[in-house]
Protein backbone atom coordinates (compact mmCIF):
# COMPACT_ATOMS: atom_id res chain seq x y z
CA UNK A 1 0.00 0.00 0.00
CA UNK A 2 2.69 2.39 1.23
CA UNK A 3 4.30 2.18 -2.57
CA UNK A 4 0.97 2.71 -4.41
CA UNK A 5 0.53 5.71 -2.04
CA UNK A 6 4.54 6.66 -2.99
CA UNK A 7 3.89 6.49 -6.57
CA UNK A 8 0.66 8.19 -6.47
CA UNK A 9 2.03 11.24 -4.28
CA UNK A 10 4.90 11.51 -6.95
CA UNK A 11 2.14 11.86 -10.28
CA UNK A 12 0.95 14.79 -7.89
CA UNK A 13 4.17 16.19 -7.37
CA UNK A 14 4.75 15.85 -11.19
CA UNK A 15 1.48 17.39 -11.47
CA UNK A 16 2.40 20.61 -9.40
CA UNK A 17 5.02 22.17 -12.11
CA UNK A 18 3.22 22.02 -15.03
CA UNK A 19 0.70 25.50 -14.72
CA UNK A 20 4.04 27.29 -13.96
CA UNK A 21 5.97 25.35 -16.81
CA UNK A 22 3.12 26.00 -19.00
CA UNK A 23 2.90 29.45 -18.08
CA UNK A 24 6.27 30.58 -19.05
CA UNK A 25 6.35 28.91 -22.39
CA UNK A 26 3.44 30.63 -22.94
CA UNK A 27 4.90 34.19 -22.24
CA UNK A 28 8.27 33.57 -22.56
CA UNK A 29 8.73 36.05 -24.93
CA UNK A 30 6.78 38.72 -22.81
CA UNK A 31 9.42 40.24 -20.36
CA UNK A 32 6.33 41.72 -18.22
CA UNK A 33 4.64 38.24 -18.18
CA UNK A 34 7.80 36.64 -16.97
CA UNK A 35 8.70 39.36 -13.90
CA UNK A 36 6.27 37.04 -11.84
CA UNK A 37 8.72 34.21 -12.09
CA UNK A 38 11.63 33.75 -9.17
CA UNK A 39 14.87 33.27 -10.14
CA UNK A 40 15.54 32.25 -7.20
CA UNK A 41 12.85 29.85 -6.63
CA UNK A 42 13.31 28.30 -9.60
CA UNK A 43 17.06 27.53 -8.89
CA UNK A 44 16.69 26.10 -5.60
CA UNK A 45 13.74 23.72 -7.15
CA UNK A 46 16.53 22.84 -10.01
CA UNK A 47 18.85 22.23 -7.33
CA UNK A 48 16.46 20.63 -4.78
CA UNK A 49 15.05 18.23 -7.93
CA UNK A 50 18.78 17.28 -8.64
CA UNK A 51 19.38 16.50 -5.03
CA UNK A 52 16.36 14.18 -4.62
CA UNK A 53 17.09 12.39 -7.67
CA UNK A 54 21.03 11.44 -6.19
CA UNK A 55 18.95 10.58 -2.87
CA UNK A 56 16.00 8.54 -4.33
CA UNK A 57 18.11 6.37 -7.27
CA UNK A 58 20.70 6.28 -4.51
CA UNK A 59 18.61 4.79 -1.58
CA UNK A 60 16.36 2.77 -4.19
CA UNK A 61 13.15 4.89 -3.41
CA UNK A 62 12.35 5.18 -7.11
CA UNK A 63 9.10 6.85 -6.34
CA UNK A 64 11.51 9.89 -5.08
CA UNK A 65 14.14 9.67 -7.36
CA UNK A 66 11.96 9.08 -10.73
CA UNK A 67 9.89 11.59 -10.71
CA UNK A 68 12.32 14.51 -10.13
CA UNK A 69 13.85 13.28 -13.34
CA UNK A 70 11.15 14.80 -14.96
CA UNK A 71 10.43 17.59 -12.35
CA UNK A 72 14.21 18.45 -12.53
CA UNK A 73 14.32 19.91 -16.45
CA UNK A 74 11.05 21.04 -16.26
CA UNK A 75 12.86 23.64 -12.88
CA UNK A 76 15.67 23.86 -15.23
CA UNK A 77 13.64 24.79 -17.95
CA UNK A 78 11.51 27.48 -16.16
CA UNK A 79 14.67 29.04 -14.47
CA UNK A 80 16.48 29.13 -18.50
CA UNK A 81 13.35 30.89 -19.73
CA UNK A 82 13.32 33.50 -16.86
CA UNK A 83 17.27 34.11 -17.10
CA UNK A 84 16.46 34.59 -21.05
CA UNK A 85 13.39 37.01 -19.94
CA UNK A 86 15.69 39.12 -17.92
CA UNK A 87 18.14 39.69 -20.95
CA UNK A 88 15.58 40.49 -22.95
Amino acid sequence: MSAILGWLVAIIDIGQFIPQARHTLEHRDNPRAMRGVSVWTWTIATIQGAAWVIYGLGTHHLAVGVPNLVITPICALILALRLRALRA
